[in-house]
């Protein structure tokens, strides 16, 4: 049995708080009746389940207490954390549903017996999100079309303090679209009428005690003292249940909280922007 073959599910990611609407970003679940979304609810935002969502990640490391994050003159402190994954190139991990089965390429190392409470991962700063839904009433794409069948555009866009958020990543028609995969690059936290961000926090992350921390970074792993800087993401993790490495732990159990990993809300008028948010996996070791 491969140890630690999901390791990288470990890390609740992302926080993607997307563009104008980070104000939904802990809006309440949308209500999903027969198969379709409330229209109402769409447009005064909710979250809800997208069909594939995939990032690419490079390190990650389990730690015995919360690592200190990067400064804009100092990369993380990792005093206390195993690098457990490892990717030069960058490994994409594709989450569908709650399909736990999910192999993510690279090099793994078993940590030593302890206790670890807090993960760290490092990333690219890109969410790509598939999805197809169904409205209670007609609504209108950012790109196309218009119907109660809505789903995410096969294009990329950004969101950014410096020049806004994409307008591009929807389609809608009078019958089932085929979603295609919507690749999104973040540079800014928060929406774009405030402050440039680099760090963002997340507390109580889908109904537990978990919380994440997103920190945008530069080329040499600083947190990034301009947008202009930003080249990837990284993200601190806080577990709501620790985990526990013993000399007879040979492999994970994983379960799947993907509650919150795609955020519907009006993109103005009677247009739906869909956007990714963050997703959980609860983690056990065996």
């Amino acid at each position: 049995m491969k140890f630690f073959k999901n390791l990288f599910l470990i890390l609740t990611l992302i926080i993607s708080y997307e563009a104008i609407f980070s104000k939904e970003a802990n809006a309440a679940a949308c209500t999903v009746t027969d198969g379709v979304y409330s229209e109402a609810e769409v447009k005064s935002g909710c979250e809800a389940t997208p069909d594939k969502y995939e990032i690419v990640i490079y390190k990650m490391y389990l730690c015995t207490s919360e690592p200190t994050i990067p400064t804009t003159s100092a990369t993380v402190v990792l005093t206390n954390c195993t690098q457990v994954f490892n990717n030069a190139s960058g490994a994409t991990a594709s989450v569908s549903g709650t399909d736990s089965d999910i192999t993510l390429t690279g090099t793994y190392t078993k940590p030593p017996i302890g206790t670890y409470t807090h993960g760290y991962a490092m990333m690219e700063n890109t969410f790509a999100i598939t999805a197809s839904i169904e409205i209670s009433g007609s609504m209108d794409g950012l790109s196309s079309g218009s119907g109660v069948f809505c789903g995410t555009v096969a294009a990329s866009g950004s969101h950014t303090k410096a020049s806004g958020t994409h307008t591009n990543n929807s389609i809608c028609s009078s019958s089932a679209v085929t979603a295609g995969k919507f690749t999104e690059t973040l540079t800014h936290f928060g929406p774009t009428s405030e402050d440039w961000s680099n760090i963002a926090t997340a507390d109580n992350i889908n109904g537990t005690t978990a919380s994440v921390k997103g920190i945008l970074v530069d080329s040499n792993g600083h947190l990034a003292a301009t947008e202009g800087e930003v080249d990837k993401l990284e993200g601190s993790v806080s577990f709501a249940d620790s985990i526990t490495v013993t000399a007879n732990t040979t492999s994970l159990t994983m379960s799947f909280n993907l509650g919150e990993g795609m955020t519907l809300t009006s993109g103005g008028m009677d247009s739906i922007f869909i956007g990714s948010g963050p997703f959980q996996a609860i983690m056990s070791a065996n």
